[in-house]
């Protein structure tokens, strides 16, 4: 059995744990609000830290630099999206809905953002120059497909999109057309993604299933 002691300090080390990752939230919030009204080089980091209430001694308790913030920042939105897109709580995986949703938040302008300054390009571009933001971009890629993959096996087995793709296959189909979505609006081309979607869900239809020919009756019955 712990001792009063023991249990006291278990009590105080959760709560300094809780306090130290509430902090980092707070510094990651903040720099997310910045991050997306000025890019990812223009905010300060005294900005950031003076838009969390932290000081800079605080940022660094939790980050070597601005590139490990930014990797925080796209942990945290991803993340957020992925609850959005595909985990909600109490329902099961729907491939079907995964894609709908991101109809919508395309044709919505919530994917990708229409406001604020960070863009695919420049996500790239800190990716291009810092080995942090590359492997976590790389996380992200993962995760998503990883997310989808799941989907689309579930999806399956409930007999609800055809079964003669693997699953992992198709995870890394769907995030190469978001990905391919995303780049075309970068590039100042509207894609009809209402339609794609819907063309893409009837693709994913099961084939109809070959209807038994029907018994002839023998002779003299």
């Amino acid at each position: 059995m712990s001792s009063p002691m023991a249990r006291k300090n278990t009590k105080a080390g959760g709560s300094r744990d809780a306090a130290k990752e509430a902090t980092r939230l707070q510094l990651i919030d903040a720099a997310m609000l910045a991050f997306g009204e000025q890019g990812f080089d223009a905010p300060s980091l005294d900005s950031i830290c003076e838009r969390a209430g932290l000081t800079r001694g605080a940022f660094y308790v939790h980050f070597q630099d601005r590139d490990e913030l930014i990797a925080a920042v796209m942990g945290r939105f991803n993340g957020a999206l992925h609850h959005l897109m595909i985990a909600r709580e109490g329902e099961p995986l729907d491939l079907q809905r995964v894609i709908r949703f991101f109809v919508d938040a395309v044709e919505g302008g919530l994917y990708p953002p229409r406001t604020g300054a960070v863009r695919l390009h420049h996500v790239l571009d800190a990716a291009a120059r810092s080995q942090v933001i590359l492997a976590q971009r790389a996380t992200m890629q993962g995760q998503a497909v990883a997310l989808l993959t799941e989907a689309a096996r579930v999806a399956q087995v409930s007999g609800r999109i055809r079964d003669d793709v693997t699953p992992s296959s198709l995870g890394t189909l769907l995030l190469a057309l978001a990905t391919g979505i995303e780049t075309m609006q970068e590039l100042g081309y509207t894609p009809a993604v209402r339609s794609a979607g819907e063309a893409l869900l009837r693709l994913l239809e099961p084939p109809p299933r070959a209807r038994a020919p029907p018994k002839r009756s023998r002779p003299g019955r």
